[in-house]
């Protein structure tokens, strides 16, 4: 496992001279809030659809009373209603990755009669894609310090006895990095391992009592701490 030594290369994968200094992060505008076109207008839609998961007959109520505020003025409101509201918020990308969706329907073998209805529906999977979404986990100069590159082992001080908190302190993590370590091409790497997780949501904003079954993923490098405290070290896929 010694040789997973997780060296600093470039976006290319090749590794950089030592103590050569990381490529500077590429920002964006603070006044950049693209899909919105400002700030208000990306609040509004976080406290209407988040924050307070307004029904869609109340937003536009909302909307329309704001709306008659603003005629006077010969202005509008930030968006026209629910749907353009809920556009807006489709188009919203999750750290440069965009949403994108296939669908599926069951193609197995069917009963003589009373075939159950789920084998006749067409089912929607929305998505990021995975790979998008692990990378902007590594490039999250956030959680920097409190990253784990490679797998190890903890002991006290006071009695050499073996202690366990982080993913990347357990005995798994360890033996993987031996496998992954045979192969020459991967010396000088490290190991990312991806932790996922699923569970049934039931969302009845907007949807209509709808059942959900999101797929979240997480990276093991990165300490408990910050996992726990949700700083984009999970990620719905």
């Amino acid at each position: 496992m010694y040789v997973l030594l997780a060296r600093p290369c470039d976006e290319n994968g090749v590794f950089l001279p030592p103590g050569s200094p990381p490529k500077p992060l590429s920002d964006k505008s603070s006044s950049d809030w693209t899909p919105y076109r400002n700030c208000v207008e990306f609040e509004m839609a976080e406290y209407l659809f988040a924050e307070n998961q307004t029904p869609a007959g109340q937003i536009n109520k909302l909307l329309d009373l704001w709306a008659s505020t603003l005629k006077k003025h010969n202005d509008k409101p930030p968006f026209a209603d629910f749907r353009d509201l809920y556009k807006t918020i489709d188009k919203t990308l999750l750290g440069d990755v965009r949403w994108q969706s296939f669908s599926v329907r069951y193609n197995g073998e069917r009963p003589d009669t009373d075939a159950p209805p789920w084998m006749d529906q067409v089912f929607d999977v929305w998505y990021h894609d995975p790979r998008e979404v692990i990378r902007n986990m590594l490039a999250n100069p956030d959680y920097a310090k409190e990253f784990d590159y490679r797998p190890y082992h903890k002991f006290s001080t006071d009695d050499n006895e073996r202690q366990w908190k982080d993913f990347m302190s357990g005995d798994w993590a360890w033996d993987q990095a031996d496998i992954i370590s045979k192969d020459p091409d991967s010396h000088g790497s490290t190991f990312v391992p991806v932790v996922l997780g699923s569970d049934k949501t039931t969302v009845s904003v907007a949807t209509g009592n709808n059942e959900y079954y999101p797929l979240y993923a997480s990276i093991g490098n990165v300490r408990n701490n910050v996992r726990r405290a949700h700083r984009d070290a999970v990620s719905i896929i």
